[in-house]
């Protein structure tokens, strides 16, 4: 691989970085200032006298959504310790970028052209026309990466930033004042869900971003209008139904990881003083989701 086109992969690597952290989440633009009538995506959860902050998190967004809601700012002053997907502190894009080339790069001599269909392969060249070198860049690449890689092109092009995502913000706050932050799940954990997919799975998917792509800036402008109002119905709607067209990737992503957390959930439920749990807004909502799972378990839920 030349000098120029290793560059230009580890640059891809380390935006898709960004993306695999965000997994099923939904980014966005930012929205119109939030109404004063309409509630946060934020949900109070209380066990007895035990309380539990619960924050469903835009993972890319843009400066005009700050400063957030007086619930938000309520919640996080309320709390010692910040629970999120990941310990951020442990997952920088330079950190991981290595982890990850080695996980999304074929090391057994196969490439994206022979991986997927031609069909495929020529509709992802065509959409990165634009990029030099383009079918050289994929070549090495499993499909779930260039899935992501295109989905954080997109985002880039949008002019969102991961750094404004709301689990960045509460992370930088937390550290900034010495609260405690836990990891629910690690970062290779997070990347090994896509790539421990079967490669059919992953051109199915690769093929749906590449036919939603030209409509979704204007549904990502939806997501978030409907995040910052709390209408959690909504992101179920528009986030989770489509992946719901993928059963295994549905369970992978969504269902086993909310299961896997509930443990963690309960722990802070059982502390005196309250924690602040920050994870991307598709996991609280649905029948599968982590309202739906503290419910069935008797807590009270009460949306700030």
């Amino acid at each position: 691989m030349n000098v120029t086109l290793n560059r230009a992969v580890k640059r891809s690597a380390a935006i898709a970085v960004a993306l695999v952290l965000a997994l099923t989440s939904s980014a966005g633009i930012g929205a119109q200032a939030q109404s004063r009538a309409s509630k946060s995506f934020l949900w109070k959860v209380q066990s007895g006298s035990r309380v539990m902050f619960l924050a469903g998190s835009v993972h890319a967004l843009s400066k005009d959504v700050y400063p957030l809601s007086p619930a938000f700012e309520q919640a996080f002053a309320a709390s010692d310790t910040l629970v999120e997907e990941i310990d951020l502190g442990t997952a920088g894009m330079l950190a991981l970028a290595p982890m990850l080339l080695a996980k999304a790069m074929y090391q057994d001599g196969r490439t994206f052209d022979k991986a997927v269909s031609k069909e495929t392969h020529d509709l992802v060249v065509a959409q990165l026309k634009g990029l030099p070198m383009a079918a050289e860049l994929i070549r090495p690449m499993k499909p779930w990466m260039v899935m992501l890689t295109l989905s954080a092109m997109q985002l880039q092009q949008a002019g969102l930033d991961p750094s404004l995502g709301l689990d960045q913000h509460f992370y930088d706050r937390a550290t900034a004042a010495g609260k405690s932050v836990i990891g629910l799940e690690t970062a290779e954990s997070q990347i090994d869900r896509f790539d421990t997919m079967p490669e059919s799975l992953q051109e199915q998917m690769l093929r749906s971003t590449l036919d939603e792509i030209d409509a979704e800036n204007k549904e990502i402008a939806a997501t978030v209008a409907a995040w910052r109002r709390g209408d959690a119905p909504s992101i179920e709607r528009d986030v989770l139904l489509g992946l719901k067209k993928y059963p295994a990737a549905y369970q992978s992503l969504i269902v086993e990881r909310n299961n896997n957390w509930m443990p963690q959930l309960e722990k802070c439920l059982a502390r005196t003083t309250p924690c602040l749990v920050v994870v991307g807004a598709a996991h609280l909502g649905g029948p599968d989701g982590l309202l739906t799972l503290l419910q069935r378990k008797g807590y009270k839920i009460e949306q700030q």
